[in-house]
Parts: structure tokens; sequence; C-alpha cells
């Protein structure tokens, strides 16, 4: 089975680490990854790039039995001319789309409506973080993470050294907690949280916004604690990478997500300290108190990993998908969404959507009533930023 996934955009590197996972955990599979251009980054690695060689590009396409698009391309997409992917497709190749942000962010960067970006009748796959309730025909695949890499092993003072910060966190975007519905992870609330925990007890905080991801990944494993995202519902990547360094990282998540996580993990025991931006601080608290307490929930969270986030499963996974589609890709078009994760009664739609979003509302209006959304911005002298540019998209 030869796979040859496109991209046009490096979405976190995540389309690299599942063609790797695909090759050395997918027996009877040959992945390739051709990206559009070079990115401006080494951060995340590259395999083939389109406008260096475009006639390789073209040879894997057309030798390929499954083209596997990532968010912004279609079948009628003209990134990566002469090739076709709709004559390609009318040839007996497969095709498949996986989503890795919301609808509104992959429609406008295409020109179309949400509306008509989920009416396009191709199958598709989507991460199983907040993602999933938005592509509601999708298949939920895991977010492959190279847990065995050196860069996400747990901290070795032997190797690292000695820690170096209490808290780490590094939010995507600096706006407000209550600015956006998903495309937030809270940095002027969250860090206020941090430093009312850390400041009392002079502990030190790590914050990191676009920086490469090699510098990322050193300066979490050289911290005590990880803070993901306390506002949406949702975890992320930064929160698994936390984990895989064997973190207890900080993130809330709706029952949902809860959901969505302990099926792709198949287990219902959650590695995360599910806590709320209003209690954030008293949970930090506690655990720079106590860090004994912070040191064994990171080591479980590395052994849940272990157990659960193996990249031989999150291939199996997409093996799976991959062999559903070629069984059957009409019905796969129609509708791939796994039976038990279904949104298409009200009930389903109004636990997984409606209820979460009527709960943030009101987390919402009480935040602002009490002026917490306004909480100022540290300057930069004095809270640890690291600022350099960084164009991954980083679900």
């Amino acid at each position: 089975m030869r796979v040859v996934h496109f991209a046009v955009t490096p979405l976190a590197g995540a389309p690299l680490r599942l063609v790797r996972a695909l090759n050395a955990h997918l027996p009877g599979c040959t992945a390739r990854l051709v990206d559009l251009t070079r990115y401006g980054s080494e951060d995340f690695g590259q395999d083939v790039v389109f406008d260096e060689t475009p006639g390789l590009a073209r040879e894997l396409a057309e030798a390929a039995d499954i083209l596997h698009f990532h968010n912004y391309l279609d079948l009628d997409s003209r990134h990566f001319a002469p090739i076709d992917f709709r004559a390609l497709a009318e040839k007996n190749a497969l095709v498949v789309r996986q989503f890795h942000s919301e609808p509104g962010l992959v429609a406008g960067r295409m020109g179309i409506t949400p509306a008509a970006l989920l009416a396009q009748p191709i199958p598709a796959l989507v991460v199983g973080q907040f993602q999933e309730r938005c592509y509601p025909r999708a298949r939920v695949v895991p977010n492959p993470l190279p847990i065995h890499d050196a860069d996400h092993l747990p901290h070795d003072p032997a190797l690292h050294g000695p820690l170096r910060h209490d808290v780490f966190l590094s939010p995507t975007r600096l706006h407000s907690a209550w600015a956006d519905r998903w495309n937030t992870k809270a940095r002027p609330e969250a860090e206020a949280a941090v430093r009312a925990a850390c400041l009392p007890r002079g502990a030190s905080w790590h914050l990191m916004h676009k920086t490469p991801l090699a510098a990322t990944l050193a300066a979490k494993r050289l911290s005590r604690i990880v803070v993901d995202d306390l506002v949406t519902g949702s975890c992320h990547l930064t929160g698994l990478e936390g984990l895989a360094q064997g973190k207890p990282v900080l993130a809330h998540l709706d029952g949902r997500c809860r959901r969505v996580l302990a099926r792709m993990a198949e287990t219902d025991a959650c590695p995360f300290i599910d806590v709320r931006l209003e209690d954030a601080a008293h949970v930090l608290g506690h655990l720079l108190d106590h860090p004994a307490d912070a040191q064994e929930v990171g080591r479980s969270a590395r052994a849940w990993m272990e157990a659960h986030w193996q990249p031989e499963r999150i291939a199996a996974a997409y093996g799976a998908a991959y062999a559903d589609l070629a069984r059957d890709p009409i019905a796969a078009a129609r509708d791939w969404r796994q039976p038990d994760l279904a949104l298409d009664t009200s009930a389903a739609r109004f636990f997984a959507v409606t209820l979460p979003d009527v709960v943030h509302a009101a987390r919402r209006q009480a935040a602002q009533g009490d002026g917490a959304a306004s909480v100022a911005t540290p300057s930069a002298a004095t809270d640890g930023t690291s600022f350099a540019e960084n164009r991954g998209d980083r679900p």
C-alpha cells in the first residue's frame, strides 16, 4: 500500500510524524509526504518538497494507492499542478482528507464557506481533540506523537542538567480566554494564574510563544509542571508532549473531550489534571507545595502514554481507516464516524456541542462581569517569555 500525503502548511509537523509512524509501524505500507514548499523553519522536518522536486512528487502521486490530504486540500486544488488529484481519483486512487483545525479556519483559507467544506464528498479523518465535534461525518483518529524519540522522553539530570523552571506554558495565540471559542489558550489569564501561584512561593515560570519545536520541547522538559488549555475544554498537542515527558499537565477537558480521549486510548483513565482556569492557581499552588505529588503524577502520565499512546497503536488506527476506505469508499464518503462517537441525534449533539458551549458562555459572562477578562499582560522583561518565528499550525 503506497500512501502519499500532501500538505500546504507544516501543521506543527503532524503530517510528517504520521508518515514516519506509518513507515515504522504499519506493515506493508510505504508512506511519503509532499510539502508545497519549504516553510522557513527546520522545526518539523520535511520529506519531498514540491517546488524543489516537482517531478518526484508527480511520480509519487501517480503511483499512489491512497492520496491523503491535510486540512486545506480537495480534489480540485491546484497548488501542486500539474498534478491533477481528480484525474488520479478517477483512475482508482483512493482519497482521504484529514482535518487538524476547525471548519471556519480551514474554509477561510480555502475561500469557501464552512457549509461548503462540510458538504464535500471526500472521506474524512479528524484528530480526536475538540475538532472532532465540528466534523460529524469524519472518522476520529489519534494525534500521532513519537513518544520514544529523545526529545519526548522524561527529564534525565545526567543528560539534561537540573530543572530550570517550575511551570511551563506555550500559548499559540496571545489573546484573552474569551476572545474566541476555540482559537485561544488564554495567555493573559493563564499566566495570571501561574503568577498567582508562583510569586508567593518564589517559584519560576517560563512562557514560550511561536518558538521552534526543538527549543520548546527542551524548555518543557526542563520544567516541573506544564499548563495546557484551561479554557476551551480541549487538550492539545503541547499537553500530550508534556505527558510523554513525564510532567503533570493541567488541562480542562469537557465531557466530550474526555470521552473521545478515552475512545482513542481505549481506557477511561485520564492522565491530565483536569482543572479549569478558575481553579488553576490553587491547584498549581498545591503542586508547588507538594513536589512529591507533582513528581508522582508525572510518572503516572508517562506510564499512561507508554500504555495507551504507543506509535504502533497510532499507526494501526490509521491502517484500519485505510482498510475500511479500500473496502467501501462510497460509505466512507457518506459517513465515516465511529458509531459510539456518532453525533447524529439531538441528544448526542446536545452533550457534545451545545452543553459545552452553554457552560463556556456562562464562564465567559462570569469572568467578564468580574473584570477578569482584562488581566494585564506582564512585560516581557519580567515574565521569561521567549519569542521567535514558527509558522506551524499547532493544534
